[in-house]
Order: structure tokens, then sequence, then C-alpha cells
């Protein structure tokens, strides 16, 4: 092929790399990036050995990378250019119809999953009290309807099945599986744009498991539900889809329970703590999921006025956030951990210094499949 100017051709190739250049050095450096929701990366620190190991160069790579003139638009050009070509996931992410971004199915990892559930069932074994399990099905899985037509299978059904069979009846398990698929309007159980369950799913789940520990829930009409519009979750970050439109998060709230919640952390001196369950100076940010509880961390704490006076253990990932303002519904005492954090002691030894009535361990399927920190159970 030949230009007519190639010239032309070559100075416009030159002026692209000059003004790309020059935007790149005058252009100020942004810390965090609210649609992909996470920090960037700093100005990599140049040493021997740095250099020796590579890890400079990887830095500085990561660095270019992130502060990239317009990246942002070049990430979003990207994710739909490839969605013209037909190809309905980017990189995890699985875009559906009506907005929906879907998690890529979860890895079908029979033996990370089976070392998993020997570890809860040795672990549930050796309590003297009732525990239950909550595998959380992905979104996929559940509201299959707005799927593409071409897509990877989700096994949530058949990774479901194993974890129940080797279960057995060690402990109490909530089916949320069976349930959700069969809900009448399953899309109103998971965010279009993030992989958690919405509120309405969650509560779903409490009753369940209130059934199937033979208690009663609070009926839906006796909570207040707040709804907060402009919100993006994880999906949504790592998509690059910048024009799907957001969802609206719920906050339901009892009329009668009032709680205290207190937060700690391995890496903080002081706990931190707050009247009620929600934090909403998060509704402020571009990740307002961590209204629920302030987000991840080793331990919660709530108190509440909950008349039972029984106190319940949670071991959980971050599904457990939205579910645990229902659950304050029945229990005067929650003490919510995360594995990933909690490291200080395994969960048997915290137990022998703080019994609890009653315990409870919520899960997505993919933490079960793929998470390496259940072994601290024991």
């Amino acid at each position: 092929m030949q230009f007519r100017h190639p010239r032309a051709v070559v100075l416009l190739f030159i002026g692209i790399i000059v003004v790309m250049q020059a935007a790149f050095w005058l252009l100020p450096r942004r810390s965090f990036s609210e649609n992909e929701k996470r920090v960037l990366s700093e100005a990599p620190q140049i040493d021997a050995a740095g250099i020796a190991d590579g890890s400079v160069f990887r830095s500085i790579e990561s660095y270019l990378s992130d502060h990239f003139p317009g990246r942002e638009l070049w990430v979003g050009t990207n994710a739909y250019l490839v969605n013209v070509e037909g190809r309905g996931a980017t990189e995890d992410i699985v875009r559906g119809t009506d907005g929906w971004l879907f998690t890529a199915p979860v890895s079908d990892d029979r033996e990370t999953l089976w070392d998993n559930m020997q570890a809860i069932t040795t672990f549930a074994e050796k309590q003297s009290v009732p525990v239950s399990m909550m595998a959380v099905p992905s979104a996929g899985a559940v509201v299959s309807d707005k799927l593409p037509a071409l897509h990877m299978p989700y096994p949530d059904a058949d990774l479901l099945e194993e974890a129940r069979r080797i279960a057995g009846n060690t402990l109490h398990w909530v089916d949320l599986y069976t349930d959700f698929c069969s809900a009448e309007q399953p899309e109103r159980l998971y965010y279009r744009t993030d992989h958690h369950w919405t509120s309405e799913g969650a509560y779903r789940a409490y009753c369940l498991l209130m059934e199937e520990l033979g208690q009663s829930s609070v009926p839906r009409d006796d909570f207040t539900v707040e709804q907060i519009s402009g919100f993006y979750g994880t999906s949504y970050s790592k998509s690059g889809l910048w024009l799907t439109e957001p969802d609206t998060l719920e906050l339901w709230t009892g009329s009668d329970i009032q709680a205290v919640t207190t937060v700690y952390d391995a890496n903080r001196a002081d706990p931190v703590t707050r009247e009620g369950m929600f934090f909403r100076e998060y509704l402020e940010d571009a990740d307002k999921y961590p209204v629920f509880l302030s987000g991840n961390h080793a331990r919660v704490h709530i108190e509440t006025n909950a008349d039972s006076g029984k106190r319940l253990l949670v071991i959980k990932d971050s599904y457990a956030h939205a579910l645990a303002p229902f659950l304050a519904e029945a229990y005067s005492t929650i003490d919510l951990i995360d594995l990933r954090y909690f490291k200080q002691q395994t969960i048997s030894s915290w137990l022998e210094e703080n019994p609890a009535d009653e315990i409870l361990l919520v899960y997505g399927l993919s933490s079960l499949a793929e998470d390496k920190n259940l072994q601290w159970l024991e």
C-alpha cells in the first residue's frame, strides 16, 4: 500500500507521539480511578535491588499503564470493540442483556472445593451448637435469561451439589440455589453491575435460614426501604463498559431494631464504633457497597436490642455484609469474621474465649471453589 503524501503520514505519526508524551508529563496525576474503583500505581522507586529482581520494570510498566493519557477512554473503547466483534466477555465479565454485567463462571476446581468443604465439615463436627451454611450461587447461574446467546456454562448446580454431598449431615445446608432459581423475579436478587446479591436477595436468604432453623422471620412489610441511586459495582469497574446504566442500592431497616457496630482490624490500634449498621459516608464515594459494615475487615461486632439473648458467629466473605441487618432481627450479639484478614488465631481457639449459640458460614460459591483461607477454621 502506497501513501500519496508519505511525509504527512510521518509527521502525523511523530505529532501523535509528541502530543501523547507531552500529555503524559503535563497532565495532573490521579491517585484513584472512580470507574475502576482502585488506587492507581505510584511512581516507582528505582534501586539496585529492584533492578536485580526485575520488580522495578514491572512497577514502571504498571505506572505507565495506569497513567497513560485518556486511559479510561481507551479501556472503554476497547471493551465496546470487543462486544462489537461478537465476543460477549471482557476479561472476566460477561455482558448480558438489559445492562447485565455478569462475572464469568467460577472455575470448576474440585480439589480446592473438596479441601474447603472438608475444613468446614471437620470444624462443624467439633461444635456443640448448630452450624449452618449458605453457599451463594453466582448471578449468571440464577438470572440465566439475561445471559448472551453464547457464553461459557455456569457449573454452580454441580459444584453446589458436590459441596452439599461433602457436608452431609454435619450442618444445616441452606439451599439458596433451588430457591433463588424458583423466584418469580430472580433478577431482583442480584445487582446488574456487581457480583453481590441485593438486599432483596439477602432478605430471601435470611428467611430461608430462619425456616431451616425452625424460627420465624420478620415480614417484608415490616422493613423501611431506602433507595440509593447511582450505584456502580465491581463488575462495572472490571468491564470498561462505562455507558452502562447504574444500579439502585437499597438499605432495609427494621422499625424497632437498634444496633451498635464495632469494626476491628489487626493494622488499626483502636476499633471504630458506630451507631447502627450502615456507614452512610460511603454513599458519597465512587464505591458505595461499603455502606454495609464499612467493607472488608477482620472482625465486625454488632450489639442489638433483639430480645433473643442469642449470640451468633458468622464466618464469611462480603456476601454477609448486606445480610447482617436482617440477622440483627434475631440475634442480640453478632460477630462477623473474615478469614482473609483474621489471622491472630483459629476460629476454634477464638470460640473457646467467645462462645456462640449458633454459627453461620456465608460464602459466595467462588470463594468456596477458590479461597485458600478456610484452613484457618481449625
